[in-house]
């Protein structure tokens, strides 16, 4: 009995010595891969880590002379290529590696990817949207749709710019509503300059029904129903857009004046204007008020209106406004010395942008549905008052 109970003693340090042995073996292959790497490959990553981009290349070309095999570390070659705007020689390494007839599945689908964002990223883009079609089927499908959506989109190939959009919803399952509704839009816009009310009206529709809070619907909807004269429709549409949008009823300034002129109540236009600016008090939304109450009610009236609103929000630029219009009252010397000074606020001012984008900080003197700083859509806004 007692011979039994030691021999299961000695389990426990049979088992501790196995366990000792096999780390020892681990440590062994681990330290004998380590030293087969290329010293310049560790180079290449201590340059990477402190951002020293180009060494980095340099040492990683390096170690890919020496291992033309070494897949993992030319596609991460290829990729820093692309990175430094070095498209050609990425373009290169990829396709030498799509060329490869003995590369796995999965690192070719990998190396077609990085191949079709480098044909994105040197403009080619008949052959970036080929290459991603061809990723159909694969794990890189998905995001290769994402991307060829935003290729369409440059193209301005609006129905398959939709199709790429309703593919990457059922992929992902991520809402696309907000980006099929602009194109929708832009179609829209495309067959209002043509004329093409029936196509016009389909692609609102189209638009409305995936993103109901899409200010740029009843922007057209407005400019629509002025040209059909039919005014009921035109108020509908401008209520939608305040309720939405306030901020961009400078874009229907002119329209809107228009409208209740042509009811023979042009008060009304000057009250829809303030109250759009009362909602979101912006510098172009303030310069559209002062003109139509200026055309409208005055230059008395609209000195006041500009007055109280630059006590309430001070602005150099409408200050400049002010000015001018004061120097009108006040003939001789004041008057000129006013306008003088109105003259030097204004071009000090001038390159003040009226719009700005939300999402990048981009601006600009026009509005745009997609910023052309970061491509978002629908994220210029009139820039406030006094900014």
């Amino acid at each position: 009995m007692m011979d039994f109970d030691a021999w299961w003693l000695l389990i426990p340090l049979a088992c501790f010595a196995l366990g000792w042995f096999a780390a020892r073996v681990d440590i062994r292959y681990v330290l004998r891969d380590a030293r087969a790497l290329p010293s310049a490959y560790f180079r290449g990553l201590n340059f990477l880590l402190r951002e020293e981009h180009d060494r980095a290349v340099e040492s990683f070309v390096d170690v890919s002379r020496r291992d033309p095999h070494a897949l993992d570390l030319q596609l991460a070659l290829g990729s820093l290529f692309r990175r430094q705007g070095r498209v050609g020689e990425a373009t290169s390494i990829h396709q030498g590696l799509v060329d490869r007839h003995d590369l796995p599945k999965d690192k070719r689908d990998f190396a077609l990817f990085e191949l079709a964002q480098d044909f994105h990223a040197a403009g080619l883009f008949d052959r970036a949207e080929h290459v991603y079609e061809q990723l159909t089927g694969t794990a890189f499908e998905a995001e290769a749709v994402t991307r060829l959506a935003s290729v369409l989109e440059q193209e301005k190939a609006w129905p398959r710019a939709i199709a790429a959009r309703e593919r990457i919803a059922r992929l992902k399952g991520e809402p696309q509503g907000r980006f099929i509704a602009q194109y929708h839009c832009e179609l829209a816009d495309a067959a209002f300059a043509a004329g093409d009310d029936v196509a016009l009206q389909a692609h609102l529709a189209a638009a409305h029904e995936v993103n109901r809070n899409n200010a740029r619907i009843p922007l057209i909807t407005f400019a629509l129903a002025m040209r059909r004269g039919d005014h009921a429709v035109a108020k509908d549409a401008l209520s939608d857009l305040l309720r939405l949008r306030p901020d961009l009823t400078t874009l229907a300034a002119d329209g809107i004046v228009e409208l209740y002129k042509a009811e023979g109540t042009p008060a009304r236009a000057v009250e829809q204007l303030a109250y759009a600016q009362s909602l979101a008090p912006t510098s172009l939304g303030l310069s559209r008020l002062v003109d139509a109450s200026l055309a409208i009610e005055g230059a008395d009236r609209a000195i006041d209106r500009l007055r109280g609103a630059l006590t309430a929000q001070p602005s150099a630029r409408q200050a400049s406004r002010l000015l001018e219009l004061e120097s009108a009252r006040h003939p001789g010397a004041a008057g000129t010395v006013m306008h003088d000074i109105a003259q030097l606020l204004l071009r000090a001012t001038e390159r003040t942008p009226g719009f700005h984008c939300t999402h990048c900080g981009f601006r600009a003197p026009r509005h745009y549905w997609k910023c052309p700083g970061c491509n978002e859509w629908e994220s210029f806004c009139a820039t406030a008052l006094g900014q």
